[in-house]
């Protein structure tokens, strides 16, 4: 800043930050190559890191690169929220620490969001093990696609059937453009209760005042698979995320389809979907990182159990299992076990489903 005026740039990169220093050197390599011509800040949130994270970035002296910090660890939610706080861009762009992008990511999407006046543009992604990328040739639509109202809202209902779409298909918030307006408008934050799940549900809130929206078919983000490495999901979902947590992003989905101005009955059937959809897909993550090691055997077969015992004992879901549609991207074998009320076939199809999914990425299959 200069004689009190604030400079407004094309993109603020917001990254949250905690104990990531093996990361930060390739992430910042990632965005300081970016071909892209115009203006853009590059902030980090330290979220209570007890490493040398801060230290490493303070080292580089690139301009208009910002380091803010959040006196204790609260979570990717409040290190985001913190971000969307200082960010002067005319668009964001989340990423992950131990993320990186490809050499013209800001470019194509910025040219894409600028020709078309979109306020929210994607591309598609690589999941990378090892030096490997699970998802080469595979992408999330078969071409360059534009989301108008009605799309988004198709999109809305396809993203409570199909669990392989990804956490960086429409909905989710890493390496994307989001209209700054929009967020800041219509005073839209992370959920900070949440610790799993708060990139897609802000996406919920976001699209639901998105006008137009573009998807690029290109892997423009590559989002790093470390086995056996504890990561900020696992490492909430090794605390607990009970069914509580599940019913507020419910909650989310609700509001954004009434804002859409969906019947209120399509939004009731919806949010019966959504509650056993996202429970389900819980228990298939604590069941995937315990088979990875992501999370103590013993300490997340426990979580699991708990949460399973919630699931089975509510009300609401009892309701809803009845109704519940999986599609033939999903186990089928979960949804009929919460039905039939059994704590012991859950955990096995869970387990089975967990297996599936870890073998169907490492395969290219997902």
């Amino acid at each position: 800043m200069s004689n009190g005026v604030i400079k407004k740039f094309n993109i603020s990169i917001v990254i949250p930050i905690f104990n990531g220093e093996y990361h930060i050197q390739n992430c910042i390599k990632s965005i300081t190559n970016q071909d892209f011509k115009e203006s853009f800040e590059i902030i980090f949130i330290d979220d209570g890191s007890t490493d040398k994270s801060v230290r490493i970035i303070e080292k580089y002296k690139i301009p208009n690169l910002k380091i803010f910090s959040l006196n204790i660890n609260s979570g990717q939610s409040a290190a985001r929220n913190l971000g969307i706080k200082k960010a002067m861009g005319q668009y964001i762009f989340f990423m992950d620490v131990d993320d990186t992008i490809e050499i013209n990511t800001l470019s194509t999407l910025f040219k894409e969001a600028i020709t078309g006046d979109y306020d929210f543009v994607c591309s598609d992604f690589k999941r990378m093990e090892n030096s490997q990328n699970q998802r080469e040739g595979k992408y999330n639509y078969s071409e360059n696609k534009e989301f108008l109202e009605e799309n988004i809202i198709s999109a809305m209902r396809d993203e409570l059937y199909d669990p392989t779409l990804g956490h960086l298909g429409l909905f989710g918030c890493n390496g994307r453009l989001i209209r700054r307006s929009i967020i800041v408008e219509n005073d839209i934050k992370f959920e900070e209760k949440l610790r799993w799940l708060e990139d897609k549900t802000f996406c919920w809130d976001i699209l639901s005042h998105v006008k137009t929206a573009k998807y690029v078919r290109k892997q423009l983000y590559s989002y790093f698979v470390y086995p056996s490495v504890k990561t900020a999901i696992t490492e909430s979902l090794s605390l607990g995320f009970s069914l509580s947590n599940i019913k507020i992003i419910v909650e989310h989905v609700k509001k954004a389809l009434e804002i859409r101005k969906i019947p209120s009955e399509k939004v009731r059937m919806l949010c019966q979907q959504a509650l056993i959809f996202f429970s389900i897909q819980l228990l298939v993550s604590i069941s995937r990182s315990i088979v990875l090691g992501k999370i103590d055997k013993t300490r997340g077969k426990y979580i699991r159990k708990k949460i399973i015992k919630e699931i089975l004992s509510d009300e609401e879901v009892a309701v809803a299992i009845k109704k519940y549609k999986p599609s033939n991207k999903e186990s089928r074998w979960i949804p009929k076990a919460i039905f039939f009320n059994s704590l012991f076939l859950v955990e096995l199809a869970c387990i089975k489903r967990a297996k599936d999914v870890v073998s169907f990425r490492r395969n290219g299959k997902m």
